[in-house]
């Protein structure tokens, strides 16, 4: 059975939303590739593994309430940083109360 290429699509809502930045995941690697001004090239492989199928979505760029949510809701990845800012002694403090 011979490969066939899917062709690209025109976005169903019309024209792409402004301050947006174009992000295709490779779907066999993960690989990330990001488009703010120009379009992706028609017939485009990954670089890493060769794959033709990539998952897009855009991303809005400088949206400043969504990255403060992010950064007070998002997991803390590095297992060493503290919780807040409450130091050992201020737990001893609090038992002399």
């Amino acid at each position: 059975m011979a490969e066939e290429q899917e062709q690209p699509r025109d976005n169903p809502a019309g024209s792409e939303p402004a301050g947006t930045v174009l992000t295709l995941v490779c779907e066999k690697c993960g690989k990330d590739y990001f488009f703010e001004d120009e379009r992706p090239e028609p017939g485009m492989k990954c670089e890493k593994c060769g794959g033709t199928v990539f998952r897009s979505f855009h991303e809005t760029v400088g949206d400043e309430a969504r990255d403060d949510f992010r950064d007070s809701t998002e997991r803390d990845l590095d297992p060493d940083d503290p919780e807040g800012d409450v130091m050992p002694g201020d737990i001893m403090d609090l038992n002399r109360l």
